[in-house]
């Protein structure tokens, strides 16, 4: 119809509401005749759907993603925090003299005897009347069985058999509150003691008690106080008889090797990395990036948790620095994902 383009002209308007009274009831009157007309008018009419579009799908994705990087991060790098924090107040302090370490040292639990000639007296030795059986009771209350005893030489020396099992009374040894731990290594009839305390024990655990260690005695010719302080060992006990030796105890360097090691490492993944870089090898220099972050992270663990380096406990230390490592790595490798985002 001659009026069509006319109304196709007004329809924007008309379906907008923005037309006259006159152009719509022109319009209108003219749909009522053009179905082509009213269909285009329906059309503009009808609300339209829009779905998201692809690109802002992607963009909130990302962002999701970059949140949780965001949030690795920070929960590795408090972590690691935390776990130097407790490292430094459980570093073991060496107590560097009996006397600071100790509230008591006493022999416990032996067998009392005494030399006259040739022949050996046992001083607290009761034989039950019923049974016949030898016993004696120790300081504690507990009731020992002997079954055999075998004296060795003048000195009175002897060793006995009580149960199965050898005995000749325990050097007990009653800590000073302040000390959080006490070592006993050694063999071929030495013992070698380590006292040490802690920052942790020093500030939170000021009024527990001091802990008790004890040392069985056969075949003990000496016990050794380690102050640590390249003076000589303290002895705590020694046999009847025997002449201790002079010695010293030195604080353990392992950690220091260690620590040596991943710097070294650090130095040269560094340079590797570095030259990659310049000659734009993007595949090489991503896994040397890697190796760099793992190494990176062993040295900062170390000044965080290992220093001074010098420790009387080096597994506990390194524990907790291949914890912090790893916490580190974990943070790096957020960091480095979004670094790679930007």
């Amino acid at each position: 119809m001659k009026d069509c383009g006319i109304v196709k002209d007004l329809l924007p308007l008309v379906a907008e509401d923005m037309a006259s009274e006159e152009s719509t009831a022109f319009v209108k009157e003219h749909i009522e005749r053009c179905a082509d007309c009213k269909a285009a008018l329906d059309a503009m009419k009808a609300p339209v759907e829009a779905e998201p579009a692809a690109p802002l799908k992607t963009v909130r994705k990302a962002v999701k993603k970059r949140g949780w990087l965001i949030a690795g991060l920070i929960a590795c790098l408090v972590a690691a925090l935390l776990v130097s924090v407790f490292a430094r107040l459980k570093k073991a302090i060496p107590v560097n003299s009996a006397d600071a370490a100790f509230e008591s040292v006493a022999v416990d639990g032996g067998i009392q005897f005494e030399m006259q000639g040739g022949d050996i007296y046992l001083k607290n030795i009761s034989v039950d009347p019923e049974t016949g059986e030898a016993y004696f009771i120790t300081e504690d209350g507990e009731r020992i069985s002997l079954r055999d005893l075998t004296v060795h030489g003048p000195d009175g020396s002897f060793q006995l058999e009580t149960d199965g099992e050898k005995l000749l009374g325990k050097l007990v040894l009653t800590a000073d509150p302040s000390v959080d731990g006490i070592s006993i290594e050694g063999v071929d009839g030495q013992r070698f003691v380590t006292a040490y305390t802690t920052l942790w024990r020093q500030w939170f655990e000021r009024g527990k008690e001091g802990i008790v260690a004890q040392i069985p005695l056969y075949d003990i010719d000496v016990v050794y106080f380690e102050p640590f302080d390249n003076t000589e060992h303290e002895v705590l006990y020694q046999r009847d008889g025997y002449t201790p030796e002079a010695g010293f105890a030195l604080p353990r360097l392992v950690m220091n090797y260690y620590f040596l090691m991943a710097l070294v490492g650090t130095v040269v993944l560094a340079v590797v990395w570095f030259v990659l870089r310049l000659l734009k090898k993007q595949k090489a220099s991503r896994v040397f990036g890697v190796l760099l972050l793992i190494a990176g992270s062993g040295v900062l663990a170390f000044l965080f948790a290992g220093f001074p380096a010098t420790t009387i406990a080096p597994a506990r230390e390194l524990a907790f620095v291949l914890v912090i490592a790893l916490l580190l790595i974990g943070a790096g490798l957020c960091g480095r994902k979004l670094l790679r985002k930007e």
